[in-house]
């Protein structure tokens, strides 16, 4: 139930807080004074330190909403605009990560079979080399270098024809990496792919050392050949006046400028930013000419036949190791990887992202936690259509505590002051004492998770801000966690 009206607060200190309420309460007011009247005790309920450092940062309350329970009693402390649908950026991932381990299993893994098309023979491999996708969203190049190596053990020395890949499991239209924001090379912007590798994206680092600059990537890609800045004496001044770089050429980035020793490394974080074929051909001709095997040809997209030989399988690590890093660091396209694998396991191949969340909603609806005003979209909160409601999300996280799965759920959140998308927030008073998802876009600020009181108890938080301003409501929710 929602908290009373703060009924002691002085008079001055009253009248103060109908003033912090006077801008949501216009809109009422113009429907007649009565409905104004009605609302004024619930924008009361909000604690105070939440109402003023809402106002404080000019975000109207209107746009907020708030749940602080007690797990252990199921009180709520704090029910604030609860029923009200919200865009909930990234920490929609709560709804997909449970779904995904409970439907799923902490011990899931994706499995990528690796065909010999045709005949193998004195280490040469007459035809093509198969991958078959499954959505595997952690394959990176470490991984297919160790697959290398095994297939060397196997006796593969050559490939005398191409690469395929099948990518079956999935059906998606094209993806536009600019569409969200107009940032293409953003690698929060990587669409799903069922034969995804390193995310479909790149860390491209750059260094002076041994008087010369140096530039290489990882993955590491075959032909990678970049336009390097001229190396000058001298102290570094301001590295990002010294550059200008052009990274439209995934291949060949144009490092144009000037660069100091003194600057130290420069690195970018960047979407692949070409076809995907073209992109697994980079790596992939890199990690099997360090394993030894030749091949000069392509990567093609296809169906691999079924009487292709099976050599060997590609294993990812357990769902439970890699919701970690979903949850912690907020990775899109890994969310929207496993989202995926949910109509796959379901049967519902291939796979899109209606059929995963159909998925979705019947598994809660079975579970009691249905949640008719719940959109997923892609299932990562990348989305400007993605619903839910604080109360839906609070309901999800008191199901989740009492669950059998309650460990691996919260040990994949960011922790405050730790890790994740919480290492450097929310100051030094409630380090360690949250774990929570946190969710931002233009507009949007949102955090769900557990909190622990000072009194040791346990805690289920939600806070979700839909307002120009709602990169400013951190003093806000920092305000909301204090008031437990």
């Amino acid at each position: 139930m929602p908290t009373p009206p703060d009924r002691a607060l002085p008079d001055a200190n009253r009248r103060r807080a109908m003033r912090l309420g006077a801008r949501s309460l216009a809109g009422l007011a113009l429907a007649g004074t009565s409905e104004a009247a009605r609302a004024l005790p619930a924008l009361l309920a909000l604690p105070r330190a939440v109402r003023l450092a809402l106002h404080s940062a000019g975000i109207d309350p209107a746009h907020c909403s708030f749940v602080l329970r007690d797990l252990h009693q199921g009180t709520a402390l704090v029910d604030w605009q609860a029923d009200t649908p919200r865009s909930p950026a990234s920490v929609l991932k709560l709804v997909t990560m449970y779904a995904a381990l409970n439907l799923l299993g902490p011990d899931y893994r994706w499995r990528t079979p690796v065909y010999a098309i045709d005949p193998l023979h004195n280490g040469v491999l007459a035809g093509d080399l198969g991958f078959v996708g499954s959505g595997d969203p952690h394959i990176m190049a470490q991984d297919l270098w160790r697959l290398a190596l095994r297939l060397r053990g196997l006796g593969l020395r050559r490939i005398a024809g191409n690469i395929v890949v099948d990518r079956s499991a999935f059906n998606l239209p094209p993806h536009d990496p600019a569409q969200f924001d107009g940032q293409p090379l953003a690698p929060y912007n990587v669409g799903p792919d069922a034969f995804l590798i390193d995310f479909g994206s790149v860390q491209l680092h750059m260094d002076a050392q041994g008087g010369e600059v140096r530039a290489w990537t990882q993955p590491p890609m075959q032909g990678f050949a970049p336009r390097l800045p001229r190396l000058e004496p001298g102290p570094c001044g301001f590295p990002d006046r010294r550059l200008h770089p052009d990274f439209s050429q995934a291949l060949a980035p144009d490092l144009e400028g000037t660069w100091s020793a003194e600057c130290g490394p420069m690195d970018w974080n960047l979407a692949a930013l070409m076809p995907p074929n073209a992109f697994v051909q980079a790596v992939l001709g890199a990690v099997l000419r360090d394993a030894g095997i030749e091949w000069s040809g392509s990567v093609v997209s296809g169906r691999v036949p079924p009487d292709a030989r099976l050599l060997t399988t590609l294993e990812s690590e357990p769902l439970a190791v890699l919701v970690r890093d979903i949850d912690k660091y907020s990775n899109n396209v890994m969310a929207q990887q496993v989202f995926l694998t949910l109509a796959l396991h379901a049967g519902l191949a291939p796979a899109d992202f209606g059929r995963a969340a159909q998925v979705v909603q019947q598994w809660l609806d079975t579970q009691g936690l249905a949640m008719p005003d719940l959109v997923l979209d892609n299932g990562c909160g990348l989305s400007r259509v993605a619903r839910v409601s604080a109360r839906d999300l609070d309901r999800l996280l008191r199901a989740a505590w009492r669950g059998p799965l309650m460990p691996e759920f919260v040990a994949s959140l960011p922790l405050s002051g730790e890790d994740g998308t919480l290492r450097r927030r929310l100051g030094a008073n409630l380090r360690g004492m949250l774990h929570a998802k946190t969710g931002t876009l233009d507009g949007v600020l949102g955090l769900a998770g557990y909190l622990q009181g000072e009194d040791g108890r346990r805690r289920s938080v939600v806070a979700l801000v839909n307002d120009p301003r709602a990169q400013q409501a951190w003093p806000a929710l920092r305000a909301l966690l204090e008031h437990a």
